[in-house]
């Protein structure tokens, strides 16, 4: 009797035992709704900044460098220094210049008291009409002499300036294009400067979304070099032409400038499309597994209330957008897709969604 109670005993907690091991465990996973993007969206595209006056100061006359007073990447003011000439055939023009005007003065002068005593014994009838006349013409001469002096020396003297490269506005030297003592002839580049006032972004646009932008559209301008700073700009011109692979060429003027900002950087811009070209399925990176070398996802199907069957996708990727990655191929929209849980769950289980 005693053995028979044993063996039912054990019976029934083997078979307890069998009940817990096949009972079902739902397990929780978070979801969302897919859905496609809306008419209104951002996009993000690449480029760089390119300075629209990034030009040479150079001198008007020859001579030799004596000296550049900023440095290489300094920031200068408009009329500031730039740099100075030593000029000595410059100089000595002046002073001939100086010099023949002074002489004219004379020379005039002279012709000026002559034709008056010439004039007076005219009056008398103590000389011809020719010597008269020849007095007034030495006269009118010299006085011409005079005027062609004064325009020669005020000349001259106005290219006083011309020693000197002033800023012709706010900027940057961007760098140093003549050493001092170096003899300059004019036109020669001293310094390569940087307006402070146009730097603009040159952005490349795939052709799919060129025809959704628009002169004087707004947009914001992120600088790889400038973390946690956002510069607004506005579409001045977009190219008709293509470049190489499909894209098109919009040319952006930011709003405000910054000593910051340099030719060259690296830029992204984000458009605002109120239209896009077609609608796109986005959805959250971290849902997609790569399992076999194909990329997969899970929805939940047959949902009853808060309990559903998850379903395994094989799925298409495209473009990615900040967090999220769109999908081409596999989901449709208004699936509920498995967003955190998804390493715990294989095709055909039930789950509990929230």
């Amino acid at each position: 009797m005693k053995r028979v109670f044993i063996i039912g005993f054990i019976c029934i907690f083997s078979l307890c035992g069998c009940i817990k091991e096949t009972q079902e465990t739902i397990r929780p996973v978070e979801y969302t709704i897919v859905t496609c993007a809306n008419d209104i969206t951002k996009k993000t595209f690449f480029g760089y900044l390119k300075s629209a006056s990034l030009t040479d100061l150079s001198f008007q006359i020859e001579g030799k460098l004596k000296k550049i007073f900023p440095y290489e990447g300094q920031k200068v003011k408009a009329g500031q220094l730039i740099a100075q000439l030593d000029a000595p055939l410059y100089k000595i023009q002046v002073q001939e210049a100086k010099y023949n005007l002074s002489n004219a003065i004379v020379q005039y002068q002279n012709a000026k008291n002559y034709f008056e005593r010439i004039q007076k014994l005219h009056a008398a009838g103590g000389i011809s009409d020719n010597d008269m006349d020849s007095a007034r013409t030495k006269m009118e001469s010299a006085n011409y002499q005079i005027q062609a002096a004064r325009e020669r020396y005020n000349y001259i003297n106005y290219q006083s300036g011309y020693e000197k490269i002033f800023a012709p506005t706010n900027g940057i030297i961007v760098t140093k294009l003549a050493n001092e003592q170096q003899y300059l002839k004019a036109g020669d580049p001293v310094v390569k400067f940087q307006s402070n006032n146009d730097i603009e972004a040159f952005i490349s646009v795939p052709q799919d979304y060129i025809n959704y932008l628009k002169r004087g559209q707004g947009a914001k301008i992120k600088i790889d070099a400038i973390k946690d700073k956002i510069f607004n700009a506005t579409i001045k011109e977009i190219s008709e032409t293509s470049l190489e692979g499909l894209s098109y060429r919009v040319r952006l003027k930011l709003n405000a400038q910054n000593y910051e900002l340099k030719d060259g950087m690296s830029a992204s811009a984000v458009f605002v499309f109120e239209k896009t070209p077609q609608r796109k399925l986005f959805v959250p990176i971290n849902s997609i597994l790569e399992e076999n070398n194909q990329k997969v996802v899970y929805t939940i199907e047959n949902r009853q209330e808060d309990i559903g069957t998850v379903k395994k996708n094989i799925v298409q990727t495209g473009e990615i957008e900040g967090n999220n990655i769109e999908i081409t191929c596999g989901i449709k929209s208004g699936d509920y897709l498995i967003t955190k849980g998804t390493q715990e769950v294989q095709e055909g289980q039930r789950v509990k969604f929230q």
